[in-house]
């Protein structure tokens, strides 16, 4: 392989996404989609661990949420849809229904 054919191979290895878990323990809220994509109510959480793909967040108290909702991660601005794969008591595993960018999962875990 040439020079700038490895260099190209690093380039695309360092923009593959992260599926590993990170911990960050981050209080942020979780805002259900309602009627017409409105989102009225919100409701405080903890991002116990984030991927590119999904997160595991804390919702304490029995919180039933819809099955697709928004997640915005303390201290950042960005609503990010996601999906309810599981529940076990106050944690739930969701999905991301897009794939966080490298880039902002590093911003996200520097905050």
């Amino acid at each position: 392989m040439s020079l700038q054919g490895a260099q190209e191979h690093v380039r695309h290895q360092n923009q593959k996404r992260s599926f590993v878990q990170h911990r960050i323990d981050r209080p942020s809220h979780v805002i259900p989609v309602g009627h017409h994509l409105s989102a009225t109510t919100e409701y405080d959480c903890i991002v116990r661990t984030i991927s590119s793909a999904g997160a595991i967040i804390d919702l304490s108290g029995r919180v039933e949420l819809p099955d697709s909702f928004f997640l915005r991660i303390g201290g950042m601005q960005d609503e990010i849809g996601c999906t309810q794969v599981r529940k076990v008591s106050d944690e739930r595993v969701v999905r991301f229904n897009m794939f966080l960018d490298a880039d902002y999962l590093r911003l996200v875990m520097s905050r």
